[in-house]
């Protein structure tokens, strides 16, 4: 297999770290409070068919296994090698396996780059022993890696896990092992179970490139503290999500979350705004918390493609229907309308009482058997795909009986997705168990159910119009510390090359030459240094005379005596909405395209959207909708704007960023919107 990260050999085949036929733990020890004890019992233990080689510079013999004192001396390849001995003692071990050939290696010990200046050393030596060698290195400082495939449990964790088709990357051992402990008591199982610890050679692009061609995954969810190469996770990421959906909880998106990552495992959290965007553009569905990423991993044991957009409710409690219908609308899922066969076969069984629609309430004295009569109806509708089942114990209600009558319609009904909302806590319990013996996830409350729902029903709807991201190497410039802003009448004409309007300018050179303004006239200072204008006073606007003018340049003066700065006059623009538009370049995720409310106020209500820079029409429409000021771009009180100049201006400004790589920064602020095209009246380019 091909792998996304550049070295200077082509990486091993994954299939000798995933699915050993070998396996070699140095480190491994009788002592069953050590991890080398620990993951060997778990891989003996776990089912694993393959050879077993535990290498101890003492022991003779572990576990009832011939032990070696070391790699070398087995005398025939091993496919994989996990490494849990003392972070010193690591880098020599790695070298003996590239001596006999051991290409994939899994390093469990900590003491790396999340453990101070020494430790980001020996992380420095194992990143070029992977590149030098090709091999692949898992780690360090991670939990390890399960392939139910293989039965291969090569973790410390208590948890075998069970099989699935659910792959399942962390960044933290901690979370991993909370997952598996979660998992086990829901009989939830997984596909692939890996820990990526520091990420010295291998990341998550790794995986997402491997796991693409695995048929035994069906969903990829990840924990990720950090994404170092954000062109290369694009790439990945894009082609994976366009073959099975990919969820991920991007934890260290604040200050305080990217200082905590930096202390877990050495990462330098990117920035939030360009790591939700490079989400976005990959086809990612987004997880915002730990309780969706359980509750998606839980909905993904019955079902991973939904069949249809709309959602059916059946439920015994009018209250929290009122608050489901509120979710649904907020959430953008329409709820579909019952067949006139199955509104009728519902009015014969039900008490007349009932108004027989979607969401169906079948009221608060619902024994099991109406449960079961209004859900069979309703299941056997070809146009119901998407259920879900809301309950709350009343006097009436026969909480465990209709928890069998769910799992049994469930097992029924295989290719519908089922889920249930049994609101409450002592009298739901056993019911709750129930329903996940049988597949059927619970939550705890509706709206996680449908926060779920809307995000897989948006990733389907999606991945119809996704493209893979094209990663080019020589995208990747090395950063600069040197920034200057390019002068006023060089960014003018760049823009102009690129199809940029940029409103009429020309230069005052004295007080004379304010008899020769056309008024309404604009006048201000620009210069390499000078930013922000308003702050500095340094703009005047509609001016009306030549006299008004005067009184404004004679207080621009001072400001014209500093070097670099000179005074321009342009027409005054009376028509249009004021925009921001521009990029900033990120270093890990290149050009992040920018639009949203411009003027002064631009900062302070940031109504903005971003995109990366391979922009298409139709992403840079969606940005614009994104907006709270399209309402006004797409038509109030009568007027209108001209959104498509705007479109095109965005492609133009897109091309400029792919294109013009020493550009670090541009900001068109304010770009007038007009009713017939859009115009530039102020700019900045910082090179």
């Amino acid at each position: 297999m091909a792998n996304i990260n550049e070295s200077s050999q082509v990486r091993a085949s994954f299939e000798g770290l995933v699915s050993p036929k070998s396996v070699a733990i140095i480190g491994a020890s009788k002592d069953e409070k050590k991890l080398g004890f620990q993951i060997l019992k778990n891989i003996q233990t776990g089912g694993y068919k393959g050879k077993i080689y535990p290498i101890n510079l003492k022991e003779k013999e572990i576990a009832g296994l011939k032990a070696f004192a070391a790699i070398d001396e087995i005398g025939t390849p091993v496919d994989l090698a996990i490494i849990v001995i003392p972070a010193g003692l690591v880098t020599p071990e790695v070298k003996k396996c590239a001596s006999v050939g051991t290409k994939n290696i899994i390093i469990i010990s900590a003491g790396f780059n999340e453990s101070g200046v020494a430790g980001k050393a020996r992380e420095e030596e194992l990143k070029k022993l992977g590149d030098e060698f090709g091999i692949n290195i898992l780690g360090p400082n991670c939990l390890g890696e399960i392939n139910t495939a293989v039965s291969l449990n090569a973790t410390f964790a208590r948890s075998k896990g069970r099989s699935g088709e659910v792959a399942f990357i962390s960044q933290s051992g901690a979370i991993c092992s909370a997952v598996l402990d979660w998992a086990e008591k829901r009989e939830v199982g997984f596909s692939k179970f890996i820990s990526l610890g520091n990420k010295a050679v291998l990341d998550e692009n790794d995986f997402f490139e491997y796991l693409a061609a695995d048929k035994s995954t069906k969903l990829v969810i990840a924990y990720l503290e950090d994404i170092k190469s954000g062109r290369k996770f694009m790439a990945a990421a894009s082609r994976l999500c366009k073959i099975k959906p990919v969820a991920i909880l991007k934890a260290g998106q604040s200050k305080a979350g990217a200082a905590a990552a930096m202390s877990h495992t050495g990462s330098l959290a990117g920035s939030q705004e360009a790591v939700l965007a490079a989400m976005r553009r990959s086809g990612v569905i987004i997880l915002e918390s730990l309780e969706e990423m359980f509750n998606l991993i839980a909905f993904s044991q019955r079902q991973t493609e939904l069949g249809s957009k709309e959602l059916f409710v059946v439920s015994n409690a009018g209250g929290p229907l009122v608050l489901v219908a509120d979710q649904l609308s907020s959430q953008g899922i329409d709820l579909g309308e019952l067949s006139a066969k199955t509104i009728d076969k519902l009015k014969k069984k039900l008490p007349p009482i009932i108004n027989v629609k979607n969401p169906l309430d079948i009221i608060g004295d619902a024994d099991a058997k109406r449960f079961k009569l209004a859900l069979e109806t309703v299941l056997d509708d070809d146009k119901v795909q998407n259920l879900l089942v809301l309950l709350t114990p009343q006097t009436a209600t026969e909480v465990e009986k209709t928890a069998e009558v769910i799992g049994q319609l469930g097992n029924k009904h295989k290719d519908k997705m089922i889920c249930t909302s049994f609101i409450g806590e002592g009298s739901v319990e056993k019911a709750k168990e129930m329903l996940a013996k049988e597949n059927i996830v619970n939550f705890s409350f509706p709206d996680a159910a449908i926060k779920i729902l809307a995000k897989l029903i948006k990733y389907q709807a999606g991945r119809e119009f996704l493209e893979p991201y094209n990663y080019q190497k020589t995208d990747d410039l090395p950063a600069s510390d040197y920034d200057e802003q390019l002068d006023f009448f060089e960014a003018q004409a760049l823009l102009k090359s690129y199809e940029i309007d940029v409103v009429p300018t020309r230069k005052v050179e004295n007080e004379e030459a304010l008899v020769e303004l056309e008024y309404p006239a604009v006048l201000k200072v620009v210069g390499k240094k000078l930013i922000h204008k308003t702050e500095r006073r340094a703009i005047a606007l509609n001016l009306r005379s030549e006299k008004e003018a005067a009184l404004f340049y004679a207080g621009f003066l001072p400001m014209l005596r500093e070097e670099g700065n000179s005074c321009i006059t342009q027409p005054m623009i009376e028509e249009g909405i004021e925009i921001i538009v521009g990029f900033k370049r990120d270093k890990s995720f290149g050009p992040l395209i920018m639009v949203g409310l411009g003027g002064i106020y631009a900062e302070i209500f940031k109504d903005v959207a971003i995109e990366v820079d391979d922009l298409d029409r139709r992403r840079a429409l969606e940005m614009l909708k994104g907006l709270n000021a399209y309402k006004i771009l797409n038509g109030a009180r009568g007027r209108t704007y001209d959104v498509e100049s705007l479109v095109t201006l965005l492609l133009n400004l897109a091309k400029l960023a792919r294109e013009r790589k020493e550009i670090k920064e541009l900001d068109l602020n304010p770009l007038f919107v007009k009713q017939k095209g859009a115009v530039a009246v102020d700019f900045r380019i910082i090179v």
